[in-house]
């Protein structure tokens, strides 16, 4: 119930998400621009996975200078291997 997507490159981000029936979302960001984009990406972390439909997630994202399409491109990864990897 646990899927990855990213890499560890400039202008990119990892995301690992892990699918989970209660808790609501837990989202841990690791930036070296927190402190000004943070609050940014956890509403674009948010909004993605709202679209998605996931209510009960813990989520990990390490960016490495993403902008926000990666950001959701990368999650909307992740969410799938993780519903896949559920299945089977």
């Amino acid at each position: 119930m646990t899927g990855r997507a990213g890499f560890e490159k400039p202008q990119d981000c990892v995301v690992v998400v892990s699918l989970r029936d209660t808790g609501g979302i837990a989202l841990q960001l690791h930036s070296k621009q927190e402190s000004m984009f943070g609050n940014t990406i956890r509403a674009c972390a948010q909004a993605c996975l709202e679209e998605l439909g996931v209510k009960n997630a813990a989520v990990e994202i390490q960016d490495f200078g993403s902008l926000d399409f990666v950001i959701r491109a990368r999650l909307k990864t992740a969410v799938d291997r993780a519903r896949r990897a559920n299945h089977e």
